[in-house]
């Protein structure tokens, strides 16, 4: 009589995390794998890692009892697992080819062309979608990155996007996705500066940057003509200085992307694609969608999410907080507890 198969083990919240690396390590390869030539020869690393990675998930998920030993190369390892079903992985030609391709490189020197980093895309992919459902009951395309960003506020937006997402809510996704990404480069600029500067690296909405100038004319004319002579070039004046408030805060924009190290090319596509992001009368942020609507697709807010994913990430490992006085009451009681605490700040001075 035949054994009924067992059910694939529910994974729980660690093993999604981990999955979350494998989905997110996957993109970087696909887009490192574009990369023109000789750029994307070192793609081939990078999906047999994934692959790897996705492997040692799976033997602590479903196939510690196997006798699995890490120590054994990877391609003899993946002969030996068994998801529940009890057949052997799928794709391990890919496994096999891969490596190869990898080891070619990595021992013998032999750069990996444009036909074996499209196959290596190609089998990677094929591996990872075809074994996941079978070992942790989940599509691969369905293993969300988001159990690995770790600013709960950003988190929650990229959540409330996720959501609109899958139900087809673009314009409510590419919103969620846009205010996501102003609150993670807000809150990491926020208390940053550069120099003596006193502005910070915090992102303001944009009508903050807008100047507040207010340019009128000290001399009343009585004749009509001065009247609109004088009219035309206080137009003119004031037309110019908002062309250069609007370029000043482009620029400072760009400045803050760069100085936090995100990518700058991904980034103006990020912008291109998702909605301006200004502040209501009570703080409350708003997306206005302007151009980026006509590119609102599934594809498009994808490409958005894992960019917010990345930065995140990125600015995560170089966030920091330092107190600075903003007034001289400040300045004085750190002065004194410094004093009382043997020439520096307490720990957590506020």
């Amino acid at each position: 009589m035949e054994q009924p198969e067992e059910p694939t083990p529910t994974p729980d919240a660690a093993i999604m995390k981990r999955l979350g690396y494998v989905r997110l390590l996957f993109d970087q390869a696909v887009s490192q794998s574009y990369a023109p030539p000789p750029l994307g020869f070192s793609s081939v690393l990078a999906f047999h890692d994934v692959m790897e990675f996705f492997f040692v998930i799976a033997v602590d998920h479903a196939g510690a009892n196997q006798g699995i030993n890490l120590k054994d190369a990877f391609v003899d390892n993946a002969k030996r697992l068994r998801p529940a079903d009890g057949a052997r992985m799928s794709c391990l030609d890919a496994v096999n080819r891969i490596g190869h391709d990898r080891n070619g490189f990595k021992h013998n020197g032999s750069i990996p062309g444009p036909d074996q980093i499209e196959g290596a895309r190609r089998g990677a992919t094929r591996f990872l979608e075809m074994n996941c459902p079978r070992f942790f009951g989940v599509d691969f395309d369905d293993i969300s990155m988001l159990h690995i960003v770790t600013q709960d506020d950003v988190r929650a937006r990229l959540t409330a996007a996720r959501a609109a997402a899958d139900v087809d809510d673009l314009r409510t996704a590419m919103a969620e996705v846009a205010i996501a990404f102003h609150q993670l480069l807000s809150d990491w600029g926020h208390g940053k500066r550069i120099g003596s500067s006193r502005e910070t690296l915090h992102l303001s909405p944009y009508q903050d940057h807008r100047s507040r100038r207010k340019i009128s004319p000290w001399y009343q004319a009585r004749d009509n003509d001065a009247k609109q002579a004088i009219s035309a070039l206080v137009s003119s004046v004031t037309s110019a200085f908002e062309e250069t408030d609007n370029e000043l805060a482009t620029l400072r924009r760009v400045l803050r992307v760069q100085v936090a190290g995100l990518d700058m090319a991904r980034y103006a596509r990020f912008s291109m694609l998702t909605p301006d992001v200004d502040m209501q009368l009570g703080g409350e942020l708003h997306a206005a969608h302007l151009d980026g609507q006509y590119h609102y697709s599934a594809e498009n807010y994808d490409f958005c999410e894992a960019f917010v994913v990345d930065s995140a990430l990125r600015l995560g490992a170089t966030d920091f907080s330092m107190w600075t006085p903003e007034t001289y009451g400040d300045v004085t009681r750190a002065e004194e507890a410094m004093k009382a605490n043997g020439g520096k700040l307490p720990e957590g001075w506020k």
